[in-house]
Protein backbone atom coordinates (compact mmCIF):
# COMPACT_ATOMS: atom_id res chain seq x y z
CA UNK A 1 0.00 0.00 0.00
CA UNK A 2 2.73 2.48 0.91
CA UNK A 3 4.42 1.82 -2.45
CA UNK A 4 1.22 2.59 -4.37
CA UNK A 5 0.70 5.77 -2.36
CA UNK A 6 4.29 6.84 -2.97
CA UNK A 7 3.84 6.45 -6.73
CA UNK A 8 0.56 8.35 -6.60
CA UNK A 9 2.04 11.20 -4.54
CA UNK A 10 5.04 11.40 -6.84
CA UNK A 11 2.68 11.70 -9.82
CA UNK A 12 0.75 14.48 -8.08
CA UNK A 13 4.01 16.21 -7.28
CA UNK A 14 5.03 16.19 -10.94
CA UNK A 15 1.73 17.77 -11.96
CA UNK A 16 1.81 20.53 -9.34
CA UNK A 17 2.98 23.94 -10.53
CA UNK A 18 3.38 25.14 -6.96
CA UNK A 19 5.65 22.19 -6.18
CA UNK A 20 7.69 22.85 -9.32
CA UNK A 21 8.15 26.54 -8.44
CA UNK A 22 8.95 25.70 -4.81
CA UNK A 23 11.63 23.18 -5.75
CA UNK A 24 13.10 25.53 -8.33
CA UNK A 25 13.32 28.33 -5.76
CA UNK A 26 14.85 25.96 -3.23
CA UNK A 27 17.56 24.81 -5.61
CA UNK A 28 18.28 28.37 -6.72
CA UNK A 29 18.50 29.61 -3.15
CA UNK A 30 20.73 26.68 -2.22
CA UNK A 31 23.14 27.42 -5.05
CA UNK A 32 23.13 31.08 -4.04
CA UNK A 33 24.01 30.05 -0.49
CA UNK A 34 26.92 27.98 -1.78
CA UNK A 35 28.14 30.86 -3.97
CA UNK A 36 27.82 33.28 -1.06
CA UNK A 37 29.79 30.94 1.19
CA UNK A 38 32.51 30.51 -1.42
CA UNK A 39 32.74 34.28 -1.80
CA UNK A 40 33.00 34.72 1.95
CA UNK A 41 35.74 32.10 2.25
CA UNK A 42 37.66 33.78 -0.57
CA UNK A 43 37.42 37.17 1.13
CA UNK A 44 38.46 35.58 4.42
CA UNK A 45 41.50 34.03 2.76
CA UNK A 46 42.24 37.33 1.03
CA UNK A 47 42.34 39.16 4.36
CA UNK A 48 44.71 36.53 5.77
CA UNK A 49 46.95 36.78 2.68
CA UNK A 50 47.04 40.56 2.98
CA UNK A 51 48.18 40.30 6.59
CA UNK A 52 50.89 37.80 5.68
CA UNK A 53 52.03 39.96 2.76
CA UNK A 54 52.30 43.02 5.02
CA UNK A 55 54.39 41.13 7.54
CA UNK A 56 56.60 39.56 4.86
CA UNK A 57 57.13 42.91 3.14
CA UNK A 58 58.22 44.55 6.40
CA UNK A 59 60.48 41.62 7.18
CA UNK A 60 61.95 41.77 3.68
CA UNK A 61 62.82 45.44 4.17
CA UNK A 62 64.61 44.71 7.43
CA UNK A 63 66.42 41.74 5.88
CA UNK A 64 67.58 44.04 3.08
CA UNK A 65 68.94 46.47 5.65
CA UNK A 66 70.68 43.62 7.48
CA UNK A 67 72.35 42.54 4.26
CA UNK A 68 73.28 46.15 3.48
CA UNK A 69 74.88 46.59 6.88
CA UNK A 70 76.84 43.35 6.44
CA UNK A 71 78.16 44.51 3.06
CA UNK A 72 78.84 48.06 4.23
CA UNK A 73 76.46 49.52 1.63
CA UNK A 74 73.84 50.72 4.14
CA UNK A 75 74.23 52.86 7.21
CA UNK A 76 71.17 53.03 9.52
CA UNK A 77 69.98 56.41 10.74
CA UNK A 78 71.36 57.63 14.06
CA UNK A 79 68.26 58.24 16.21
CA UNK A 80 70.12 60.68 18.46
CA UNK A 81 71.10 62.98 15.59
CA UNK A 82 68.17 62.46 13.20
CA UNK A 83 66.38 65.77 12.61
CA UNK A 84 63.37 64.41 10.74
CA UNK A 85 64.68 65.37 7.31
CA UNK A 86 65.67 62.85 4.68
CA UNK A 87 64.99 59.13 4.50
CA UNK A 88 64.89 57.30 7.81
CA UNK A 89 66.64 53.94 7.71
CA UNK A 90 65.70 51.81 10.74
CA UNK A 91 68.47 49.86 12.42
CA UNK A 92 67.31 46.24 12.83
CA UNK A 93 69.94 45.73 15.53
CA UNK A 94 68.20 48.30 17.72
CA UNK A 95 65.68 46.63 20.09
CA UNK A 96 63.30 49.57 19.66
CA UNK A 97 63.33 48.92 15.93
CA UNK A 98 62.85 45.21 16.54
CA UNK A 99 59.82 46.13 18.62
CA UNK A 100 58.07 48.36 16.12
CA UNK A 101 59.43 47.55 12.64
CA UNK A 102 59.70 43.78 12.93
CA UNK A 103 56.08 42.92 12.08
CA UNK A 104 54.73 39.44 12.69
CA UNK A 105 51.40 38.05 11.54
CA UNK A 106 48.84 36.28 13.69
CA UNK A 107 46.22 34.62 11.49
CA UNK A 108 43.25 32.45 12.43
CA UNK A 109 43.08 29.71 9.78
CA UNK A 110 39.81 29.26 7.96
CA UNK A 111 37.46 27.03 9.91
CA UNK A 112 37.13 23.41 8.78
CA UNK A 113 33.78 24.24 7.15
CA UNK A 114 34.08 28.02 6.94
CA UNK A 115 31.66 29.40 4.38
CA UNK A 116 29.02 26.81 5.24
CA UNK A 117 28.37 28.92 8.35
CA UNK A 118 29.91 32.36 8.59
CA UNK A 119 29.18 32.73 12.32
CA UNK A 120 31.28 35.10 14.39
CA UNK A 121 34.04 35.03 11.75
CA UNK A 122 32.01 37.58 9.82
CA UNK A 123 32.00 39.96 12.76
CA UNK A 124 35.40 39.59 14.41
CA UNK A 125 38.91 40.12 13.14
CA UNK A 126 40.69 36.94 12.04
CA UNK A 127 44.18 38.32 11.40
CA UNK A 128 46.46 40.81 13.13
CA UNK A 129 49.83 42.43 12.59
CA UNK A 130 51.76 42.01 15.84
CA UNK A 131 54.65 44.27 16.84
CA UNK A 132 55.55 46.51 19.76
CA UNK A 133 52.60 48.83 19.23
CA UNK A 134 49.96 48.86 21.97
CA UNK A 135 47.57 45.98 21.88
CA UNK A 136 44.67 48.40 21.52
CA UNK A 137 45.87 49.23 18.02
CA UNK A 138 46.13 45.59 17.03
CA UNK A 139 42.98 43.92 18.32
CA UNK A 140 40.15 45.01 16.07
CA UNK A 141 37.58 42.97 17.93
CA UNK A 142 34.00 43.03 16.67
CA UNK A 143 30.79 42.77 18.65
CA UNK A 144 30.90 39.48 20.59
CA UNK A 145 27.28 39.67 21.69
CA UNK A 146 26.07 39.49 18.09
CA UNK A 147 25.02 36.13 16.74
CA UNK A 148 24.96 35.06 13.14
CA UNK A 149 21.81 33.83 11.39
CA UNK A 150 19.03 34.67 10.80
CA UNK A 151 19.98 38.27 11.53
CA UNK A 152 22.85 38.17 9.05
CA UNK A 153 20.47 36.82 6.41
CA UNK A 154 18.54 40.11 6.42
CA UNK A 155 21.80 41.94 5.82
CA UNK A 156 22.57 39.86 2.75
CA UNK A 157 24.68 37.09 4.27
CA UNK A 158 23.07 33.88 3.02
CA UNK A 159 25.09 30.79 3.84
CA UNK A 160 24.28 27.09 3.76
CA UNK A 161 23.41 27.12 7.46
CA UNK A 162 20.77 29.79 6.87
CA UNK A 163 19.46 27.80 3.91
CA UNK A 164 19.03 24.67 6.01
CA UNK A 165 17.58 26.46 9.05
CA UNK A 166 15.20 28.88 7.33
CA UNK A 167 14.59 28.09 3.68
CA UNK A 168 14.17 24.31 3.85
CA UNK A 169 11.35 24.45 6.44
CA UNK A 170 9.56 27.02 4.28
CA UNK A 171 9.83 24.75 1.25
CA UNK A 172 8.58 21.80 3.26
CA UNK A 173 5.57 23.76 4.52
CA UNK A 174 4.73 24.77 0.95
CA UNK A 175 4.97 21.21 -0.41
CA UNK A 176 2.84 19.63 2.30
CA UNK A 177 0.26 22.40 2.15
CA UNK A 178 0.10 21.86 -1.60
CA UNK A 179 -0.59 18.15 -1.03
CA UNK A 180 -3.45 18.85 1.40
CA UNK A 181 -4.98 21.49 -0.87
CA UNK A 182 -4.89 19.24 -3.94
CA UNK A 183 -6.43 16.41 -1.96
CA UNK A 184 -9.43 18.61 -1.19
CA UNK A 185 -9.68 20.55 -4.47
CA UNK A 186 -9.06 17.74 -6.95
CA UNK A 187 -11.27 15.20 -5.26
CA UNK A 188 -8.45 12.81 -4.50
CA UNK A 189 -9.87 11.80 -1.12
CA UNK A 190 -12.47 9.42 -2.60
CA UNK A 191 -9.77 7.82 -4.74
CA UNK A 192 -7.61 7.23 -1.70
CA UNK A 193 -10.54 5.77 0.17
CA UNK A 194 -11.33 3.43 -2.74
CA UNK A 195 -7.92 1.83 -2.61
CA UNK A 196 -8.16 1.34 1.15
CA UNK A 197 -5.55 3.91 2.23
CA UNK A 198 -5.77 4.97 5.85
CA UNK A 199 -4.96 8.48 6.97
CA UNK A 200 -1.77 7.44 8.84
CA UNK A 201 -0.57 5.72 5.66
CA UNK A 202 -1.35 8.82 3.62
CA UNK A 203 0.53 11.06 6.06
CA UNK A 204 3.50 8.68 6.15
CA UNK A 205 3.60 8.76 2.35
CA UNK A 206 3.62 12.54 2.29
CA UNK A 207 6.40 12.58 4.82
CA UNK A 208 8.46 10.11 2.81
CA UNK A 209 7.97 11.83 -0.55
CA UNK A 210 7.87 15.51 0.31
CA UNK A 211 10.03 15.46 3.42
CA UNK A 212 12.45 13.15 1.65
CA UNK A 213 12.64 15.53 -1.28
CA UNK A 214 13.51 18.45 0.98
CA UNK A 215 16.09 16.28 2.74
CA UNK A 216 17.68 15.37 -0.60
CA UNK A 217 17.91 19.05 -1.54
CA UNK A 218 19.38 20.00 1.86
CA UNK A 219 21.97 17.23 1.68
CA UNK A 220 22.73 17.98 -1.96
CA UNK A 221 23.33 21.67 -1.26
CA UNK A 222 25.51 20.74 1.74
CA UNK A 223 27.60 18.30 -0.28
CA UNK A 224 28.00 20.81 -3.11
CA UNK A 225 29.05 23.31 -0.44
CA UNK A 226 31.68 20.89 0.86
CA UNK A 227 33.08 20.50 -2.66
CA UNK A 228 32.87 24.13 -3.80
CA UNK A 229 33.56 26.04 -0.61
CA UNK A 230 36.08 23.57 0.70
CA UNK A 231 36.03 21.10 3.58
CA UNK A 232 38.87 19.02 4.96
CA UNK A 233 37.40 17.20 7.96
CA UNK A 234 35.25 14.11 7.20
CA UNK A 235 34.06 13.86 10.80
CA UNK A 236 32.74 17.41 10.80
CA UNK A 237 31.05 16.85 7.43
CA UNK A 238 29.34 13.75 8.80
CA UNK A 239 28.13 15.67 11.86
CA UNK A 240 26.81 18.44 9.61
CA UNK A 241 24.81 15.96 7.51
CA UNK A 242 23.52 14.19 10.63
CA UNK A 243 22.22 17.42 12.17
CA UNK A 244 20.72 18.46 8.83
CA UNK A 245 18.89 15.14 8.52
CA UNK A 246 17.41 15.32 12.01
CA UNK A 247 16.42 18.95 11.54
CA UNK A 248 14.51 18.18 8.31
CA UNK A 249 12.91 15.21 10.07
CA UNK A 250 11.78 17.55 12.86
CA UNK A 251 10.00 19.92 10.47
CA UNK A 252 8.50 17.01 8.56
CA UNK A 253 7.07 15.72 11.83
CA UNK A 254 5.64 19.15 12.63
CA UNK A 255 3.92 19.35 9.25
CA UNK A 256 2.47 15.84 9.59
CA UNK A 257 1.24 16.61 13.11
CA UNK A 258 -0.56 19.70 11.79
CA UNK A 259 -2.13 17.63 9.01
CA UNK A 260 -3.22 14.96 11.50
CA UNK A 261 -5.07 17.58 13.54
CA UNK A 262 -7.67 17.83 10.73
CA UNK A 263 -7.57 21.63 10.66
CA UNK A 264 -8.98 23.38 7.62
CA UNK A 265 -6.71 24.91 5.00
CA UNK A 266 -6.73 28.34 6.62
CA UNK A 267 -6.25 26.97 10.12
CA UNK A 268 -3.43 24.68 9.04
CA UNK A 269 -1.67 27.50 7.20
CA UNK A 270 -2.02 29.84 10.18
CA UNK A 271 -0.78 27.18 12.59
CA UNK A 272 2.22 26.33 10.41
CA UNK A 273 3.12 30.00 9.98
CA UNK A 274 2.82 30.63 13.71
CA UNK A 275 5.04 27.66 14.55
CA UNK A 276 7.60 28.79 11.96
CA UNK A 277 7.81 32.29 13.45
CA UNK A 278 7.81 31.02 17.02
CA UNK A 279 10.52 28.38 16.60
CA UNK A 280 12.82 30.25 14.23
CA UNK A 281 12.48 33.87 15.32
CA UNK A 282 10.72 34.43 18.62
CA UNK A 283 11.90 31.58 20.87
CA UNK A 284 15.65 31.86 20.04
CA UNK A 285 15.54 35.60 20.67
CA UNK A 286 13.74 35.18 23.99
CA UNK A 287 16.21 32.58 25.23
CA UNK A 288 19.29 34.54 24.17
CA UNK A 289 17.98 37.77 25.67
CA UNK A 290 16.87 36.19 28.93
CA UNK A 291 20.19 34.38 29.45
CA UNK A 292 22.40 37.29 28.42
CA UNK A 293 24.38 38.43 31.50
CA UNK A 294 24.31 42.06 32.48
CA UNK A 295 27.07 44.10 30.89
CA UNK A 296 27.68 41.77 27.95
CA UNK A 297 28.84 44.48 25.57
CA UNK A 298 31.68 44.81 23.15
CA UNK A 299 34.94 44.10 24.94
CA UNK A 300 36.75 46.80 22.99
CA UNK A 301 34.37 49.44 24.34
CA UNK A 302 35.38 48.42 27.86
CA UNK A 303 39.04 48.48 26.91
CA UNK A 304 38.82 51.91 25.28
CA UNK A 305 37.14 53.29 28.38
CA UNK A 306 39.95 51.91 30.54
CA UNK A 307 42.55 53.31 28.16
CA UNK A 308 41.09 56.79 28.36
CA UNK A 309 40.97 56.61 32.16
CA UNK A 310 44.60 55.50 32.40
CA UNK A 311 45.76 58.17 29.99
CA UNK A 312 43.95 60.81 32.03
CA UNK A 313 45.58 59.54 35.22
CA UNK A 314 49.06 58.96 33.88
CA UNK A 315 49.38 61.30 30.93
CA UNK A 316 49.98 64.41 33.00
CA UNK A 317 53.67 65.38 33.21
CA UNK A 318 53.76 65.25 36.99
CA UNK A 319 52.52 61.66 36.95
CA UNK A 320 54.97 60.30 34.37
CA UNK A 321 57.72 59.40 36.82
CA UNK A 322 55.25 57.75 39.14
CA UNK A 323 53.83 55.76 36.23
CA UNK A 324 57.25 54.57 35.10
CA UNK A 325 58.13 53.55 38.63
CA UNK A 326 54.81 51.71 39.05
CA UNK A 327 55.23 49.84 35.78
CA UNK A 328 58.80 48.88 36.59
CA UNK A 329 57.93 47.51 39.99
CA UNK A 330 54.80 45.77 38.75
CA UNK A 331 56.13 44.07 35.64
CA UNK A 332 59.92 44.02 35.57
CA UNK A 333 60.84 44.23 39.26
CA UNK A 334 63.43 46.97 38.66
CA UNK A 335 64.01 50.52 39.77
CA UNK A 336 63.82 52.69 36.67
CA UNK A 337 65.66 55.46 38.44
CA UNK A 338 68.78 53.30 38.21
CA UNK A 339 68.10 52.06 34.69
CA UNK A 340 71.00 52.66 32.30
CA UNK A 341 70.87 55.72 30.10
CA UNK A 342 70.75 53.67 26.92
CA UNK A 343 67.43 52.20 28.05
CA UNK A 344 66.04 55.61 29.03
CA UNK A 345 67.18 57.41 25.89
CA UNK A 346 65.01 60.20 24.51
CA UNK A 347 62.06 59.25 26.70
CA UNK A 348 61.72 55.89 24.97
CA UNK A 349 61.56 54.00 28.24
CA UNK A 350 58.72 56.22 29.43
CA UNK A 351 56.85 55.54 26.20
CA UNK A 352 57.45 51.81 26.48
CA UNK A 353 56.28 51.81 30.09
CA UNK A 354 53.06 53.60 29.28
CA UNK A 355 52.44 51.21 26.41
CA UNK A 356 52.90 48.29 28.78
CA UNK A 357 50.42 49.71 31.24
CA UNK A 358 47.89 50.38 28.49
CA UNK A 359 48.38 46.84 27.15
CA UNK A 360 47.64 45.40 30.55
CA UNK A 361 44.44 47.38 30.84
CA UNK A 362 43.29 46.52 27.33
CA UNK A 363 44.04 42.81 27.55
CA UNK A 364 42.29 42.62 30.93
CA UNK A 365 39.20 44.21 29.44
CA UNK A 366 39.30 41.85 26.46
CA UNK A 367 39.65 38.81 28.72
CA UNK A 368 36.90 40.08 31.01
CA UNK A 369 34.56 40.48 28.05
CA UNK A 370 35.52 37.02 26.79
CA UNK A 371 34.82 35.43 30.18
CA UNK A 372 31.35 36.96 30.29
CA UNK A 373 30.70 35.85 26.73
CA UNK A 374 31.85 32.33 27.64
CA UNK A 375 29.39 32.37 30.55
CA UNK A 376 26.65 33.34 28.11
CA UNK A 377 27.61 30.50 25.76
CA UNK A 378 27.61 28.01 28.64
CA UNK A 379 24.07 29.04 29.58
CA UNK A 380 22.98 28.67 25.97
CA UNK A 381 24.47 25.18 25.95
CA UNK A 382 22.43 24.37 29.07
CA UNK A 383 19.13 25.66 27.72
CA UNK A 384 19.44 26.21 23.96
CA UNK A 385 18.54 22.60 23.17
CA UNK A 386 14.95 23.43 24.21
CA UNK A 387 14.53 25.24 20.88
CA UNK A 388 15.73 23.03 18.00
CA UNK A 389 16.53 25.92 15.65
CA UNK A 390 18.76 27.58 18.26
CA UNK A 391 20.46 24.38 19.36
CA UNK A 392 21.04 23.08 15.83
CA UNK A 393 22.34 26.47 14.72
CA UNK A 394 24.86 26.65 17.55
CA UNK A 395 25.88 23.06 16.98
CA UNK A 396 26.49 23.55 13.27
CA UNK A 397 28.43 26.77 13.92
CA UNK A 398 30.71 24.77 16.21
CA UNK A 399 31.06 21.99 13.63
CA UNK A 400 31.93 24.54 10.94
CA UNK A 401 34.51 26.27 13.15
CA UNK A 402 32.60 29.56 13.09
CA UNK A 403 31.54 29.62 16.74
CA UNK A 404 32.44 32.41 19.20
CA UNK A 405 34.45 30.05 21.40
CA UNK A 406 36.95 29.38 18.60
CA UNK A 407 37.29 33.09 17.97
CA UNK A 408 37.81 33.78 21.68
CA UNK A 409 40.59 31.22 21.79
CA UNK A 410 42.28 32.93 18.86
CA UNK A 411 42.02 36.36 20.48
CA UNK A 412 43.51 35.03 23.72
CA UNK A 413 46.38 33.49 21.73
CA UNK A 414 47.05 36.83 20.01
CA UNK A 415 47.20 38.59 23.38
CA UNK A 416 49.69 36.02 24.71
CA UNK A 417 51.77 36.15 21.53
CA UNK A 418 51.90 39.94 21.61
CA UNK A 419 52.97 39.90 25.27
CA UNK A 420 55.73 37.37 24.56
CA UNK A 421 56.95 39.35 21.54
CA UNK A 422 57.00 42.58 23.52
CA UNK A 423 58.78 41.00 26.50
CA UNK A 424 61.60 39.67 24.31
CA UNK A 425 62.24 43.16 23.07
CA UNK A 426 61.88 44.72 26.51
CA UNK A 427 64.48 42.41 28.05
CA UNK A 428 66.97 43.48 25.39
CA UNK A 429 66.16 47.15 25.93
CA UNK A 430 66.67 46.97 29.70
CA UNK A 431 69.91 45.06 29.22
CA UNK A 432 71.14 47.70 26.75
CA UNK A 433 71.53 44.84 24.32
CA UNK A 434 71.47 44.64 20.53
CA UNK A 435 69.73 42.17 18.25
CA UNK A 436 71.90 40.10 15.97
CA UNK A 437 70.85 38.52 12.71
CA UNK A 438 70.33 35.08 14.23
CA UNK A 439 68.07 36.44 16.95
CA UNK A 440 66.14 38.42 14.37
CA UNK A 441 65.64 35.31 12.23
CA UNK A 442 64.63 33.31 15.30
CA UNK A 443 61.63 35.53 16.13
CA UNK A 444 58.89 33.08 17.15
CA UNK A 445 56.00 32.66 14.74
CA UNK A 446 52.39 32.68 15.81
CA UNK A 447 51.13 29.15 16.45
CA UNK A 448 47.52 27.99 16.36
CA UNK A 449 46.13 24.58 17.23
CA UNK A 450 42.66 23.77 15.91
CA UNK A 451 40.37 22.87 18.84
CA UNK A 452 38.26 19.75 18.82
CA UNK A 453 34.58 19.92 17.91
CA UNK A 454 32.73 21.37 20.93
CA UNK A 455 30.25 18.62 21.75
CA UNK A 456 28.46 20.60 24.47
CA UNK A 457 26.68 22.66 21.83
CA UNK A 458 26.01 19.79 19.40
CA UNK A 459 24.81 16.51 20.86
CA UNK A 460 22.20 17.81 23.36
CA UNK A 461 20.46 19.77 20.60
CA UNK A 462 20.62 16.90 18.10
CA UNK A 463 19.31 14.33 20.59
CA UNK A 464 16.54 16.65 21.85
CA UNK A 465 15.46 17.41 18.27
CA UNK A 466 15.39 13.71 17.42
CA UNK A 467 13.27 12.91 20.48
CA UNK A 468 10.84 15.73 19.65
CA UNK A 469 10.62 14.49 16.06
CA UNK A 470 9.79 10.94 17.11
CA UNK A 471 7.16 12.19 19.55
CA UNK A 472 5.46 14.30 16.87
CA UNK A 473 5.59 11.42 14.38
CA UNK A 474 3.98 9.06 16.87
CA UNK A 475 1.17 11.57 17.33
CA UNK A 476 0.69 12.18 13.61
CA UNK A 477 0.82 8.50 12.58
CA UNK A 478 -1.23 7.07 15.44
CA UNK A 479 -3.89 4.56 14.35
CA UNK A 480 -7.32 6.02 13.70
Amino acid sequence: MIGRLVRLDAALLRRSRLAFVTLLLLLGTGLLAVASGADWRQRYAGAADATLDTALKARGELVGIWDGIASGAVRPTDDNSYDGNGVYVPDPRDPYVAGFYNKQSAVLPAGPLLGMATGSTELRASSHIVNGNPLAGLMRVGEPAERVNPGALAAGRLDVLAFVLLICPLGLLALLFDASAREREDGIAPLLASIGATRPQLLATRGLVRGGLIWVIAVLVSVVGFLVIGADDPRRMALWLLATTIYVLFWTAICLAIAASRLGSVGAAATAGGIFVALLLVAPGIIERSLRPDGLIEARALADADLRAIMRRNGAPEAVDQTIDAVGKRYWQIDFASAPACARRAGALKDYSLRRLLDESYSSAIRDGASREALFDAKLDDWGWLVPSLGIRRGLEAVAGADPARQRGFEASVIDYHADFRDRVTRTILACGRFDRAEFEATPKFQWAEPAVPTASFWPAVIATLVASLALLSFALRPE
